[in-house]
């Protein structure tokens, strides 16, 4: 039979997938454009209540930001449908978060030991969401927290780079990218990955938490402390995470690899943030959760669920370094990858060098004319052009 904590991951995943159509529902249409024109009174947010709850006693509408200190005397402002959804979900993250790590700890048959850096929320059953600090405000508590988020949107078929001076704030989101490669070179405390495929993000140093969901064929380089997947498929993550990987939800075919990446900055970003690269437990995905059929919130975990699906290792021979552009980030101390390799993995990789220098031998020694050497410069050429193309 699946735990309490399964339940509860699969109450709050449900939620999390459907809260979009449920605020659609909510929210009442006005004058406006785009993300203006669907807003929510505190009346109708108070409807909400039926489905979350935040400590005992405290009315919704009290745990939230953009409705807190009102009362229906003086009602607050109507609020954009989208803030409230982008609240909504980083609260269930954290729930998800601190049920994964009641989860490992009861495992591990040891004291529960929370982050002071990352504290999470609590759920229950009916799911319960409490605030996530011990003053009752929270990160994304605060107004000004919406302001503060640099968004990546829409990108199809480029590349992009972001340093610190590009970015305002403490969070980057990458949202609805594709085919395309993004660099996000800068220390930061949180990032998110969402409805991107065919993809490569690079992310720097994040100090809390990188969340990555409903993804696919995506590959993510990402140094953090902490990483949250979700719906994603056929991903590849390539990691330097200090906490272990947390799954939930409906994925299928994902790996996980070591952190395979540097810039010249990369060793001042993680100290920056807090993450230490002496620690990293990228092959020790956790998995929270069931993958229910019926897909239903009303239909419990049970016997007809199935464990939601794990990550695997990737293949040794099939790790490459990623390497960046020396022409995107200016001169610094870091000049290789602070995170260790595996031996299997460095055993590989020397491998693929001492092939590589074979060739590169082999070629030197060639004695070819002029047009024999066009000949074979084209050919590796149009070889180099397929690989990059595959990759």
């Amino acid at each position: 039979m699946p735990s309490q904590a399964d339940e509860e991951a699969h109450q709050l995943s449900y939620l999390q997938k459907h809260m979009a159509n449920v605020l659609t529902l909510l929210a009442d249409s006005v004058d406006g454009e785009g993300d203006e024109s669907m807003v929510l009174t505190m009346e109708t947010f108070e409807h909400l209540g039926f489905l979350l709850q935040f400590s005992e006693g405290t009315p919704l509408s009290q745990a939230a930001p953009f409705f807190a200190n009102s009362d229906l005397d003086m009602p607050a402002a109507p609020v954009p449908a989208t803030q409230v959804h982008d609240w909504i979900l980083q609260n269930i993250a954290s729930s998800l978060e601190y049920t994964a790590e009641k989860a490992i700890t009861k495992e591990n048959n040891q004291r529960s030991v929370s982050d002071p850096d990352v504290a999470m929320a609590d759920a229950v059953t009916n799911t319960r969401i409490q605030s996530s600090s011990s003053t009752g405000a929270s990160v994304q508590n605060n107004p000004g927290y919406y302001r503060n988020t640099s968004f990546v949107e829409g990108i199809s078929k480029t590349s992009v780079v972001k340093h610190g001076s590009d970015i305002k704030g403490h969070s980057i989101k990458v949202l609805n990218c594709h085919d395309s490669v993004i660099y996000i070179l800068a220390p930061l405390k949180y990032a998110t990955v969402y409805g991107c495929s065919d993809t490569t993000v690079v992310l720097g140093a994040i100090g809390k938490v990188v969340k990555v969901e409903h993804c696919e064929r995506v590959q993510i380089v990402a140094a953090s402390k902490r990483i949250f997947i979700a719906n994603c498929r056929e991903c590849i993550f390539y990691l330097g995470v200090n906490h272990q990987p947390l799954i939930v939800g409906d994925n299928h075919k994902l790996q996980v690899a070591p952190f395979n990446t540097y810039y010249p900055q990369l060793g001042e970003h993680l100290a920056q943030v807090g993450v230490d690269p002496n620690v990293n437990k990228w092959d020790q995905p956790f998995v929270l959760g069931v993958v229910d059929p019926h897909d239903s919130l009303s239909h419990p975990a049970g016997v007809s669920d199935v464990q939601a699906e794990s990550a695997t290792c990737l293949d040794p021979d099939l790790f490459t370094d990623f390497m960046i552009p020396s022409w995107f980030e200016a001169e610094g101390p870091t000049k290789y990858n602070p995170f260790t390799l595996p031996e299997v993995y460095w055993a590989s990789q020397r491998k693929k060098n001492a092939s590589l220098e074979d060739i590169q031998k082999n070629i030197r020694e060639l004695e070819l004319d002029d047009n024999r050497k066009k000949e074979l410069a084209c050919a590796l050429h149009a070889q180099f052009k397929d690989w990059l193309y595959g990759n």
